[in-house]
């Protein structure tokens, strides 16, 4: 979504997200933006159950890496920091392996390489 069209919509408390999402999907621009977030949704819901799992709070995985609870905050919340350093000091925390790998698209680039 471009900056300029990129007006921030609040959904009513109580509005189901799913419904919210499915309705957005019918964008074309909504449904390309939010499939290419999608590995970083994955890998923070994959770090916040595993969080959960360990019975570790935001606040007692922040202890752990010596940092403050908001900046645990802000990276479940996808606003903190997302670079590879601080990723894998989390997974050392959690006592788990860190594995991000990139793999060719299909497509336009792919049919000039080959």
């Amino acid at each position: 979504m471009n900056k300029q069209n990129n007006k921030a919509r609040r959904v009513a408390p109580g509005v189901p997200i799913d419904d919210y999402v499915a309705k957005q999907m019918a964008d074309p621009e909504f449904a390309r933006e939010y499939e290419a977030l999608g590995p970083e949704f994955e890998l923070v819901s994959q770090l916040i159950a595993l969080r959960i799992k360990r019975k570790m709070s935001q606040r007692d995985l922040a202890a752990k890496l010596g940092t403050q609870q908001p900046s645990i905050a802000r990276f479940e919340r996808r606003l903190g920091t997302t670079d590879l350093a601080f990723l894998r000091r989390i997974a050392e925390a959690l006592d788990a392996d860190l594995s991000i790998s990139l793999k060719p698209r299909r497509g336009k680039a792919a049919e000039k390489a080959a």
